[in-house]
């Protein structure tokens, strides 16, 4: 019997957990079991499985240079209120206004949009990812951030 050490979303709370006494539920059924079980079970709004999906994705984006993914599991789990989810939608802003992401009018349109709904601190870094565009990146930037 294998045990699995993760860290949960909840509140950053180290859980081990016995692979066999996990609870399922009836979605957890087609679940495949073990690390392959990460997708599915976050898939499915468990949010231990979202942040250890959502962190491999930040990771794979920080040699692709895509954040699009990380992205969607960071803010899904920050609108849960889980603190880890938080963390990781911070972390990878930072890499958006460091100009990680490929597509620097993206990101900045990420960074805009999280900066409306009151992320005031995005700022620097939406202002730090224009130095980093050429001017015309920079114009198409601000047009369809509106502004």
């Amino acid at each position: 019997m294998r045990a699995t050490l993760y860290r949960a979303a909840q509140g950053g709370i180290l859980v081990l957990a016995l692979a066999s006494s996990l609870a399922t539920s009836a979605a957890d059924v087609s679940c495949p079991g073990g690390e392959a079980d990460y997708p599915c079970r976050a898939e499915q709004g468990d949010t231990a499985a979202m942040y250890i999906v959502g962190r491999e994705a930040y990771e794979q984006a920080r040699q692709s240079g895509d954040f699009a993914e990380a992205l969607r599991w960071a803010r899904a789990l920050s609108t849960q209120g889980q603190k880890n989810g938080e963390r990781l939608l911070k972390m990878t802003y930072i890499q958006l206004g460091s100009g990680g992401h490929k597509d620097y009018v993206q990101a900045y349109l990420w960074l805009s949009e999280a900066a409306a709904g009151g992320a005031d601190y995005l700022d620097h870094w939406r202002k730090r990812l224009l130095e980093k565009m050429s001017p015309e990146q920079a114009v198409e930037a601000r047009r369809l951030a509106g502004g």
